[in-house]
């Protein structure tokens, strides 16, 4: 059974435009959590993933530059968002900018008389 992603008022707005698939599940948990590093299976546990999953894409977000390793503790190997990289500049700025239009359209117009 798929579990969607919930933010605290619900659905997460990046999915709802975009489309709820592996990939962009991914990305909205990478990119929401950008400050923070994270082994493959902490990624796949979190953004409701499979495992098998995340490994079988992982090389899309490697090769895009969307992410980068920080550290390797025993085997573990962790990864962040790679804000550095021009790909995830763009896509960062594109992720704030539906969240906030979203948010936007939420928020009651006040009606001034």
């Amino acid at each position: 059974m798929i579990q969607k992603i919930l933010t605290l008022d619900g659905s997460s707005k990046f999915l709802e435009v975009l489309g709820d698939s592996p990939r962009n599940r991914i990305l909205d948990f990478l990119l929401g959590e950008i400050n923070y590093d994270f082994t493959l299976k902490e990624i796949a546990n979190k953004s409701n993933v499979g495992y098998a999953t995340i490994k079988r894409t992982w090389h899309y977000f490697i090769g895009a530059e969307l992410v980068k390793k920080t550290r390797k503790v025993g085997k573990a190997v962790f990864y962040t968002y790679n804000t550095e990289s021009r790909e995830g500049k763009a896509l960062r700025k594109f992720y704030l900018e539906i969240i906030f239009n979203e948010v936007e359209k939420e928020i009651p117009q006040k009606i001034t008389a």
